[in-house]
């Protein structure tokens, strides 16, 4: 394809970008899905993933010497991300695009896609994450362009994850379909804690493509994810949303003023602790038998938030009524998970061991 070699051939950044979007919109309508592997997505991704690395590596070096009295660097960096915007645009385009084609997509038709653009997300996210000391404290000289990256990694994430889910995976999936899907979810699991305190609706609805695959295609994959890792992601998130409900009562409590942008906060903030509750309780539900070198960490879990609850003597002071929420909201919604532990011997095994802690967890569970 000539463009594709002009591509590569280009220095410029805009010119890079303006022949991936004649690529994309002028070339890809026209190619079978059964060919885009082939003859589109194998041969442009490889090159668009290295214009990002490129980008990238100059948009970290620039913005060292980043300040107010450098116009020039400072016009540089904005056109760095500017171009990174334009960049993640043309990568949403294309995904948006395959949604279109038909109800089920076959992964072996666009087995370089997932991987490509889930490497682009989770490096953007980073960037964004690490933006107070890549921008050596002048993010507010470009702040509005860091902003519309991280609005259109968003963008470019849930448009992967809608397409994903129309991924067809039958019984006959083939290792190779079955190895990438798993690859999937597991990159998936590392943007979870890039993202862990950036945004909650964007964690929450990450979290929830990693469960919603995990069990749509728990026959092919309940051998090969990594359930440890899983399982570990979500306690530490559970733990972490607990930790923040109880610092923001605690705050209300001796705050005079019952602030009610700090009311609102607390109440998504617990929301999302049922949230993880209630994923907790799906994906023991269904991978439990998966779980026996993992009991301990449940085992701390439960640990860890009784311990800061009435009647432990260790729970903090706060108002009656963000207790009782806390109570109604998040606790109730780990109770199914402890009925579905008791059961299983390693976990009970795990509780009634001498190795607790100086914790006696029995009479907290029992």
């Amino acid at each position: 394809m000539r463009c594709l070699a002009h591509e590569s051939e280009s220095e410029d950044w805009t010119e890079h970008i303006r022949v991936l979007r004649i690529l994309t919109e002028m070339f890809l309508p026209h190619i079978s899905l059964a060919d885009l592997e082939q003859m589109f997505f194998s041969k442009v991704l490889p090159k668009t993933l290295q214009l990002f690395d490129n980008l990238m590596y100059e948009l970290s070096t620039e913005a060292k010497g980043l300040t107010s009295q450098n116009t020039e660097l400072c016009s540089t960096v904005r056109n760095l991300l500017q171009a990174m915007v334009q960049l993640l645009e043309t990568l949403t385009g294309c995904v948006r695009y395959v949604c279109t084609l038909q109800e089920c997509v076959p992964l072996e038709s666009i087995r370089t896609l997932p991987s490509s653009v889930l490497y682009v997300i989770k490096n953007t996210f980073i960037h964004c994450k690490d933006s107070e000391s890549v921008y050596c404290g002048h993010l507010h000289l470009i702040s509005d362009l860091l902003q519309a990256m991280f609005k259109e990694t968003y963008s470019l994430q849930k448009q992967l994850m809608e397409l994903l889910d129309m991924i067809s995976m039958g019984s006959a999936s083939t290792e190779d379909n079955i190895t990438d899907m798993v690859s999937v979810i597991h990159t998936v699991l590392e943007i979870c804690s890039v993202i862990s305190n950036m945004d909650h609706a964007l964690h929450a609805n990450t979290w929830k493509f990693i469960i919603k695959q995990s069990l749509k295609h728990h026959s092919l994959l309940q051998c090969h994810l990594k359930h440890s890792d899983i399982l570990s992601g979500l306690c530490k998130d559970t733990l972490l949303s607990f930790q923040s409900c109880l610092q923001l009562a605690e705050q209300m409590k001796m705050s005079e003023i019952q602030e009610s942008t700090d009311l609102r906060l607390f109440q998504k903030t617990v929301k999302l602790c049922r949230f993880f509750a209630n994923s907790l309780v799906h994906y023991t539900k269904e991978f439990i038998s998966f779980f026996s070198d993992s009991c301990t960490q449940l085992h701390q879990l439960f640990l860890q938030i009784y311990s800061k609850f009435p009647p432990s003597l260790y729970a903090p002071e706060i108002l009656e009524v963000h207790r009782d929420e806390i109570s109604r909201v998040f606790l109730v919604a780990l109770d199914p998970l402890i009925n579905q532990l008791l059961p299983f011997s390693p976990f009970m095994e795990q509780v009634l061991s001498e190795k607790l802690g100086g914790f006696k967890i029995p009479l907290l569970l029992l």
